[in-house]
């Protein structure tokens, strides 16, 4: 599917490598609805973004965090030939692990298993939630999910995890309502 994507969900290509803020790369993000599931207020919506970095790396691969700096890294060959939705839903999803990581989260918590990980799971079910409501089909969101890491039993067990994780974030919200 090619979708056209609404002006804050449009990633600007014309970077070099380096550091940049995240909003070079994603100038108008701060309007996307994903932004709520992200953070629990404009203002630490803006904190974050105004904050938030990503290093455009040479060669292959996808994203990561970067605790160390912190940074999301973004190799140069996904940030140029990525699908524009694609590349959108994991800047989302790495902007959640940066959020995660300066309140103190383990991202990397080896007790469990990368798709049982809540970091992982939370990131994912932002991506794919905004995707869905973008339009994606559940094939789409498959496809999304699928890379060389995860089994197609994985990705199963994702798609679970993250239902339940969106289920009951609906139910606190409705709590607190």
């Amino acid at each position: 599917m090619v979708v056209a994507l609404p002006e804050y969900a449009v990633v600007n290509r014309s970077l070099p490598e380096g550091l940049h803020p995240y909003l070079a790369l994603l100038p108008h993000v701060a309007r996307s609805p994903a932004m709520a599931r992200i953070t629990s207020s404009p203002q630490a919506a803006k904190t974050l973004l105004d904050n938030a970095r990503v290093m455009v790396r040479a060669g292959r691969g996808y994203a990561f965090v970067d605790t160390e700096t912190p940074c999301i890294v973004l190799s140069e060959w996904y940030y140029r030939s990525g699908s524009g939705l694609d590349l959108y839903m994991d800047l989302l999803h790495e902007l959640t692990h940066i959020r995660q990581h300066h309140e103190g989260m383990d991202l990397w918590d080896e007790n469990f298993a990368y798709v049982d990980r809540i970091t992982e799971v939370e990131g994912y079910a932002v991506a794919v939630e905004e995707g869905r409501r973008l339009g994606m089909t559940e094939r789409e969101v498959v496809r999304h999910l699928s890379n060389p890491w995860m089994t197609a039993e994985d990705v199963q067990r994702l798609l679970e995890n993250m239902a339940r994780f969106l289920a009951q974030q609906g139910q606190a919200a409705a709590t607190r309502s």
